[in-house]
C-alpha cells in the first residue's frame, strides 16, 4: 500500500472517529487544525488506525508525530515490517 492510499484510509478513519463529515487531510495537516481532534479523539483515532491496518503503533513513535504525514509514514513503516 502506498502513502496516498494510506492517507486516504487515514482521512476516512479520522472522519468516522470525529463524526464530523468528510475531513480533508494532507501530509502537512496537524491535529490541532482539525475541528474536534483533541486528546480523547486522538486516542480513539489511533486505536481505530491500529484496527484498520492490523498493526500496533509504538507509543514512543506516536508521541513524536508532528503531522499527518508522519502518521502515514509510521503506518507504512509498521505495516511493511509485517511482511
Amino acid at each position: 500500500m502506498n502513502s496516498d492510499e494510506i492517507l486516504a484510509r487515514v482521512s476516512a478513519i479520522v472522519s468516522d472517529a470525529l463524526q464530523s463529515g468528510p475531513v480533508v487531510l494532507t501530509r502537512d495537516t496537524k491535529a490541532m487544525q482539525v475541528r474536534g481532534w483533541d486528546s480523547l479523539s486522538h486516542t480513539i483515532i489511533l486505536i481505530a488506525l491500529e484496527d484498520a491496518f492490523a498493526c500496533t503503533l509504538p507509543v514512543d513513535r506516536t508521541l513524536a508525530l508532528k503531522n499527518v504525514g508522519d502518521l502515514v509514514d509510521l503506518i507504512a513503516d509498521v505495516t511493511s515490517q509485517r511482511r
